[in-house]
This record gives structure tokens, C-alpha cells and sequence, in this order.
């Protein structure tokens, strides 16, 4: 891969960050109230609650601003 493609890559994944977020966040959500956890073994069940607990957070400090992308590209200008 080119440096070049992954700018290009890196700077798509950063414009999608917060709906890809969002996204996987809702389809845990989902998962976990249709009972989609229930098959796991309790350590499985354990991961998957963790998975979803740092979705949530992640998905709270989001939505509040606390998380702020910044390029390598933006770092070196600066």
C-alpha cells in the first residue's frame, strides 16, 4: 500500500470514526437485549459485557466532544 492510499484510507476511517462508532455501538445494544449474549460461556459473557461497556463510554465521550481525532499529517504541521 502506498503512503499515499493509506492517507487516503486513514482519512476516510477518521471521517467515519464517530458513524462506524454509532453503528457498532447499536448493534451490541441490540445483540445484548435480544439475548444474543446469553449463548456464550460466562467468560465469553464476561468479554462481550466488557466489549459493550468501553462501546458505551466510547460512545458517551463522542457524543460529549471528549474524543478529538488528530492526524500524524496535522501533528507535524504544528
Amino acid at each position: 500500500m502506498t503512503d499515499k492510499t493509506g492517507a487516503n484510507l486513514a482519512k476516510v476511517r477518521a471521517e467515519k470514526f464517530g458513524e462506524n462508532l454509532s453503528e457498532i455501538f447499536d448493534i451490541m445494544v441490540e445483540f445484548e437485549l435480544e439475548g444474543k449474549f446469553d449463548c456464550y460461556n460466562t467468560t465469553d459473557y464476561s468479554k462481550m459485557a466488557r466489549v459493550l461497556e468501553i462501546l458505551t463510554d466510547f460512545s458517551v465521550m463522542w457524543d460529549k466532544g471528549q474524543i478529538i481525532l488528530v492526524s500524524k499529517e496535522s501533528e507535524v504541521r504544528q
